[in-house]
């Protein structure tokens, strides 16, 4: 039996390594938390939820500091060392808002986190948990060896 990749897709090309694609043409290279040029799995995770929230403020933040606005989101990741996951995964968005007041940066972050709140789907992913059943299938037209 032979199917297709879905739209969202893995493939893997190496020990440990793999290139994960969608539909739009964008890849990432995927692997171990010790391999170089390669995102683990965890990183993965976190990358989506700073990115998640940095595009649910996108419009929040740039109405105030224009659609050219620079920004960077700063991550940070806390694994328990005697559990097999992430127990914090924060986010910092740094951006120049020196053309704002005190009171102004407090509503504009206000804001930009209300709107994260509401937009964002992996951080409601996350708050609210979901089912991740993996299938092993057998697929003969794939090659048995990369």
């Amino acid at each position: 039996m032979s199917t297709l990749p879905t739209p969202l897709h893995i493939e893997r090309t190496a020990l440990k390594t793999y290139v994960g694609r969608n539909a739009r043409g964008a890849e990432v290279a995927i692997g171990s938390g010790d391999a170089d040029g390669v995102f683990s799995p965890g990183e993965l995770l976190a990358l989506a939820l700073a990115g998640c929230g940095l595009l649910s403020a996108d419009h929040t933040i740039a109405s105030r500091l224009g659609d050219d606005f620079g920004a960077t989101v700063d991550i940070e990741q806390r694994k328990p060392a005697d559990e097999d996951r992430y127990d914090l995964i924060a986010s910092t968005i740094r951006a120049n808002l020196g053309a704002l007041d005190e009171a102004h940066v407090a509503a504009l972050a206000e804001r930009a986190q209300r709107a994260i709140d509401r937009l964002c789907t992996v951080g409601h992913t996350l708050d609210k948990g979901t089912e991740h059943p993996v299938v092993l299938q057998h697929d003969a037209a794939l090659p048995q060896r990369v």
